[in-house]
Parts: C-alpha cells; structure tokens; sequence
C-alpha cells in the first residue's frame, strides 16, 4: 500500500490528528506531513482545523474505489497492527520530546 493510499485509508474511519496518522499507518511524523501536503494539493483532503484531517467527497469517493478494504479503519485491513501502549507513546515523545 502506497503512502497516500495508508493515509487515505487511516482517514476513512474519522477525523484523524497528525499524531493519530502516525500511529495508525506506521509512517513518520514526516512522511504524513509530506502526504497530507500532497493529498491536499489534490483535493482528497482538508483540514478544519490545525493538526486535523478529513477526507473532502472526492477524497472519500477516490478512498473506496481503490483501497480493497475502504470499509474497514486502517487497523482492522491489516495495514498496521494495534501499537502497543508504549508504542503509541513514541510518536508524542518523538513530536514533543521526553515526557516528565
């Protein structure tokens, strides 16, 4: 699966924060960004608010035509496994240094 189709598939299931990307498609804080740039670029995405992504129609329409699993979040396609707890605290120590 190509980086903007993880990202198309993560951002079917809802709303999604940079972080939440990272987390659920397994890429890096900046191969997400580099992504969502692009998907934005192409009207697949926007963004309501800071640090926050949502499918437009065409996104969403482009999502289910070609991700065999478009239903599913990415989580349950078998595009990435569930993180661990201390997994899904690395990329927020990575975005905002060691936690306290």
């Amino acid at each position: 699966m190509t980086r903007d189709e993880s990202l198309l598939s993560a951002l079917l299931a809802s709303d999604r924060s940079t972080l939440d990307l990272v987390v659920a498609t397994g890429l890096t804080e900046r191969v997400c960004r580099y992504g969502l740039h692009h998907l934005i670029g192409v009207d697949y995405v926007w963004s309501p608010a800071r640090g926050r992504y949502r499918l437009t129609g065409r996104g969403r329409a482009i999502a289910t035509e070609i991700i065999p699993d478009a239903g599913q979040p990415a989580e349950a396609s078998g595009m990435a496994p569930a993180p661990t707890q201390r997994e899904a605290e690395e990329p927020r120590r990575r975005l905002f240094g060691r936690q306290r």
